[in-house]
């Protein structure tokens, strides 16, 4: 972390540069950036949980300081304004200690009418950022959230920083500490609810703090890709068959995002897993500047058609098994995504600075990084091999039913799927997996 600390000011520089171009192409002189504000529940007087804006986070990682600014004008020290109102209900979070303070000029104000005071003065031509709940009845004299600049700096945000890189990094090594504790706990028979609380203490977080809703699934329960409950009973060991937990962490508004699949036991299951690791880690090597990620796809289809035949769960090359659509019953996701202040990160599909979206390939209409890699991108690569029951029957109605070895998928349905994941990072020469240069065995 304190090595993270060294790179901060490095970031606000190359943040500048990135922001001078930005406002110049786009024709405004200023940015005024929020952090956004809590949205209240409909028909009570209590809040969802706050989610700060990504590009406040940016320049101003601070997670607890709901309708704070930060302002930025070329060749002028950024200047953070930190509401801290005078409330008795509810205790303003101090700004924590860190590089912030040296780089930026940060100012506490006590009402949100005072972020007026500091606005530049004469025609300034000023993007206001940020949802516009916390811009509601201010009047400001800006404009709001203006497409041309936003996509810029979405364009930008998919390659990273070495501040950022860090970030990440720490944010990987809190998840993984929260992935120990829960294998621990899986072996010792605990529910899916103990061992979401479980994850949540040994890494430091609160629900509220993940970056996305923590998948603790066991058994058929992963086959539900998003899986979204938390069964509190305990399972006899004997009906324990395997655990998938796909949870990251947040560390200064950055996530990670990490996935491993489990064994109860020794056997046939665990030798896939197995099998699924390499082949994970086969594709993180394929990593590198230029790659266009539709490809990583689609070699993580032949992946999937060389274990289904190795496993002799389709008996037909893994050529024919790509060519003919077959993996999609056992891989219907992407492969991954671009990672950073948010979980899903913006700009996977930026055809460019100035807008314009990439084609998604038709056999992946839903793919969420159409660009090609390049040096500090940050991506995901989880490739998945599951057994859902609608898209399976859906193969079994088709004219390749034959060679599908339906009795063996039947004593594998009871696993749900595999899935394997990793952060990993595009460098200049090739890559660098985030996750396992962190990761060590228990």
């Amino acid at each position: 972390m304190q090595a993270a600390a060294r790179l901060y000011r490095p970031h606000i520089e190359a943040l500048g540069v990135r922001y001078d171009t930005a406002l110049e192409s786009t024709g405004f002189d200023a940015v005024l950036i929020g952090a956004g504000v809590p949205v209240q529940i409909h028909r009570d007087d209590m809040d969802y949980p706050y989610r700060p804006e990504p590009l406040f986070l940016q320049w101003a990682p601070l997670a607890a300081h709901p309708g704070s600014v930060l302002l930025y004008r070329p060749g002028r020290k950024p200047l953070l304004l930190v509401l801290e109102p005078e409330d008795f209900w509810h205790q303003p979070a101090p700004v924590p200690p860190g590089p912030w303070h040296k780089a930026l000029d940060v100012r506490v104000i006590r009402h949100r009418d005072d972020i007026r005071k500091h606005l530049p003065a004469g025609k300034t031509r000023l993007a206001v950022l940020g949802a516009p709940l916390q811009w509601r009845g201010m009047a400001l004299p800006g404009r709001l959230n203006p497409k041309l600049l936003l996509t810029h700096l979405d364009y930008e945000r998919a390659c990273k920083t070495p501040w950022e890189v860090a970030c990440i990094q720490v944010a990987t090594a809190l998840g993984l500490a929260g992935h120990r504790a829960v294998r621990q706990a899986f072996a010792a028979g605990c529910s899916e609810y103990e061992m979401g609380l479980i994850f949540l203490a040994a890494c430091g977080q609160t629900d509220a703090e993940l970056p996305y809703p923590a998948i603790v699934a066991l058994n058929r329960n992963s086959a539900t890709l998003h899986y979204q409950h938390r069964d509190r009973q305990r399972i006899p060991a004997r009906e324990r068959h395997s655990l998938l937990l796909d949870a990251g962490c947040t560390y200064s508004g950055y996530a990670s995002d990490i996935t491993r699949t489990h064994s109860a036991r020794r056997g046939e299951f665990a030798g896939m897993v197995r099998d699924m690791d390499r082949a994970q880690q086969r594709l993180c090597a394929l990593v590198c500047p230029g790659v266009a990620f539709p490809e990583l796809q689609i070699a993580a289809h032949r992946e999937i058609a060389t274990l289904l035949a190795r496993w002799d769960l389709v008996r037909m090359t893994p050529e024919d098994m790509v060519a003919r659509r077959v993996t999609d019953a056992f891989l219907p996701h992407g492969l991954g995504h671009l990672l950073g202040l948010q979980v899903h990160d913006v700009g996977g599909g930026l055809a460019s600075r100035r807008g314009g979206e990439l084609s998604r390939p038709k056999r992946f209409p839903r793919l969420r990084l159409t660009r090609p890699l390049a040096t500090g991108m940050v991506v995901t690569i989880e490739p998945g091999l599951y057994f859902i029951d609608s898209l399976l029957a859906r193969l079994r109605r088709s004219s390749l039913a034959r060679r599908v070895n339906w009795r063996q998928l039947a004593a594998l349905r009871r696993y749900g799927g595999i899935r394997i994941e990793d952060n990993v990072l595009v460098t200049p020469t090739g890559y660098r997996n985030l996750t396992r240069e962190l990761e060590s065995p228990l």
